[in-house]
């Protein structure tokens, strides 16, 4: 699982650099971010499916950026496959929403991708 949040935190920072697992530790921070977190749920042997949630930050009075980083991710993912030596990747996508803050300036949406996964070794996947 270690080596699968390392990958997946490489393949997200192609479009969005400032993008963190689990959240922003930065002291200080810098927008627009991007966190995120997944749930997986098992398919057959050695595969599993597991939705990949992004959230995207701004400080900004418009969501126009917003926007473009939800296309990058969008752009970056909707038709990625990812092979290595442990695993295959195989995402899409499910949605996108806006999430109300207290923060008149602080603004957030939420992706939400759908990753198969073919596990190719038996030591990282499930027996």
């Amino acid at each position: 699982m270690i080596e699968l949040v390392k990958v997946l935190t490489v393949i997200l920072r192609a479009a969005l650099s400032e993008t963190y697992y689990d959240k922003n530790r930065k002291e200080k921070v810098i927008y627009p971010y991007a966190t995120f977190d997944l749930d997986s749920e098992y398919i057959e042997r050695n595969q599993e499916g597991f939705y990949l949630d992004i959230d995207i930050f701004d400080l900004n009075s418009s969501y126009l950026k917003l926007f473009e980083v939800e296309n990058n991710f969008k752009d970056t993912l909707i038709y990625k496959r990812e092979l290595t030596e442990e695993f295959n990747l195989i995402f899409s996508f499910q949605g996108s929403n806006k999430v109300p803050m207290n923060d008149e300036d602080l603004k957030r949406r939420t992706l939400r991708f759908y990753v198969k996964i073919d596990w190719r070794t038996k030591e990282y996947g499930i027996a």
